[in-house]
């Protein structure tokens, strides 16, 4: 293959007409820069042609911790998650359940997604990915352990867990 997506798998994604709405550039060779993206707007629901909003989500960073996570997980394209997104509204719209397996050194962002969907009424559980780089680097079964013992962040939880963290 030649051209600006030579060494890379490319991922699809699919809003819910099945129509394609982005597409993720992977490098499988050592090339300095790992993905390689369109230059257009993040702001979708990756596969969302694949989510069922009645059951849980879980969120997950990118396309290959989603692969790992299995049935019904999203991969954010990142770490963070903006109210005003695509995907903030609809989980907020249909009252969806979130599982958040975010790597570890996305802590703080994490906590910041937690306080943002506490804040609007919806349930939030924390998938421990401690010891791994992230969902991706875990085999299939150690994730779904992890995930059966995910920890329900409460309203009483996430403040103790911001005043641990801060150290306070």
């Amino acid at each position: 293959m030649r051209g600006e997506y030579k060494n890379r798998v490319i991922i699809p994604s699919f809003n819910k007409d099945g129509k394609l709405n982005y597409f993720v550039g992977r490098s499988h060779s050592d090339d300095w820069m790992r993905y390689k993206n369109p230059m257009v707007s993040r702001n979708i629901i990756f596969n969302e042609l694949n989510v069922d909003w009645k059951e849980r989500v879980c969120l997950v960073e990118g396309i290959f911790d989603a692969v790992k996570a299995g049935t019904n997980s999203i991969p954010l394209l990142g770490s963070t998650l903006n109210e005003r997104s695509k995907l903030f509204q609809k989980i907020t719209e249909n009252d969806t359940i979130v599982y958040l397996a975010l790597d570890p050194d996305a802590d703080k962002k994490s906590m910041e997604m937690i306080k943002a969907f506490l804040s609007h009424g919806i349930e939030v559980h924390t998938v421990d990915i401690s010891g791994y780089e992230d969902v991706g680097s875990m085999s299939k079964e150690i994730f779904a352990r992890r995930f059966k013992k995910a920890r329900e962040i409460t309203s009483d939880v996430y403040f103790h867990d911001s005043i641990r963290k801060s150290g306070g």
